[in-house]
């Protein structure tokens, strides 16, 4: 469980949900009787039980851009090019799709749930928009699908998302790297060319043809900082905010390729919060910090989920997808003995790109600034519902 002292007490986010205590529990650093007692009664220190099975499926492990930053470059662009090597190409087809079909049929029965979540994955999976579809629709004879995905939004038609809303899809994930011109010099396509422009077209066109909710992760670097809360109120006039999640996500120097990273202090705290304000404050939905594993590699070897590469391979987390010595297994013959320190939970890498004193006091003092903020954004509207 995670234990953060805040302003307005003392918060505990567990895998079954978040509570406040106040400061008066406390006492010399331990909690008092009486805190242990409302503590224990919250029940947070389990989480729900499990309902559904967790699958990460690469439908293309190429990418149309060509982001400096991304952990599946294999190394820098050379100079004036904008198309960085990358992890090893490989394509989700039909076979391999009915292959992950029968690899997932009796996980799914040894963990007694009937429904699956699909998060579409690359690359790029929108490279290959027939698999993404075919996926979804081959995996409903298993149980009823839900999917998200994550794409860059460049390929994202309106006729595509209605395709695979039709099978399943419920949400995409976006990501943005500032306001435009800063956008454009980083998340360019693999020619050169800026996206920004593209995206939120292709956002606003997809918004009126479906149901489709969007996570837009704004991408923060040093850079960026300062045009964080003008960033947050420019997309509240080009998109639905009411229909989208808002996330700011500093940027990480994975494998020492990109030096624009955040120095993690406690001024950047008090901007990335000014954003945060400024997306409620617009109607974005923002979500609480949690304390809950990951279904896809919280547990080992496919007991709440799996990450499945476009050929088949299995990788323990999506940060490891593609990279060479990281693999556990294949959908044909499952998982296999591996040294324990090959299984990276998400969030590893990220935390081996800083400090892990300075990574940790910077996402707490975000996490409890987030809480506090979305405590008395939460009080605020239940005052003005009840008149």
């Amino acid at each position: 469980m995670r234990i953060i002292e805040g302003k307005s007490g003392v918060w505990h986010l567990g895998p079954g949900g978040t509570v406040l205590l106040p400061h008066r529990y406390y006492r010399g650093g331990r909690l008092t009787e009486e805190g242990a007692r409302e503590l224990e009664q919250a029940d947070i220190a389990q989480g729900s039980p499990r309902d559904r099975y967790n699958l990460t499926v690469v439908t293309s492990t190429a990418c149309n851009l060509g982001c400096p930053y991304c952990f599946q470059n294999t190394d820098a662009a050379q100079p004036g090019r904008f198309d960085p090597p990358r992890i090893d190409k490989q394509v989700l087809d039909g076979p391999t799709i009915d292959r992950i079909v029968e690899f997932t049929r009796p996980r799914m029965e040894q963990a007694a749930v009937r429904r699956l979540f699909v998060l579409l994955f690359g690359g790029e999976p929108l490279l290959n928009p027939w698999a993404c579809r075919e996926l979804l629709v081959r995996l409903a004879a298993l149980g009823p699908v839900t999917a998200s995905m994550v794409s860059n939004g460049v390929l994202l038609t309106p006729r595509k998302a209605e395709r695979l809303e039709e099978a399943g899809l419920r949400s995409v994930q976006i990501t943005l790297d500032g306001p435009k011109d800063l956008h454009d010099s980083l998340r360019a396509t693999r020619a050169g060319r800026g996206t920004y422009e593209s995206i939120l077209d292709n956002i606003t066109a997809v918004q009126a043809a479906t149901r489709l909710r969007f996570g837009l992760r704004l991408n923060t670097t040093a850079e960026g900082l300062p045009h964080l809360e003008g960033l947050v109120r420019s997309l509240a006039e080009r998109v639905d905010p009411s229909r989208c999640t808002l996330d700011i996500a500093p940027v990480l120097n994975y494998a020492g390729m990109f030096d624009g990273v955040l120095d993690r202090s406690g001024g950047e705290v008090e901007t990335i919060l000014a954003a945060y304000t400024a997306a409620l404050e617009a109607g974005f939905t923002v979500g609480w910090p949690g304390g809950g594993s990951c279904g896809f590699c919280g547990e080992q070897d496919g007991a709440s989920g799996a990450v499945i590469n476009a050929d088949g391979t299995l990788y323990s987390c999506w940060e490891t997808i593609g990279k060479p010595g990281y693999e556990v297994g294949d959908i044909d013959t499952g998982y296999r003995a591996y040294p324990q320190d090959r299984w990276v939970s998400c969030g590893e890498f990220a935390k081996r790109s800083t400090t892990r004193a300075a990574s940790q006091a910077f996402e707490d003092a975000l996490s409890v600034g987030l809480l506090e903020l979305l405590r008395a954004h939460k009080r605020r509207a239940e005052a003005v519902a009840a008149g």
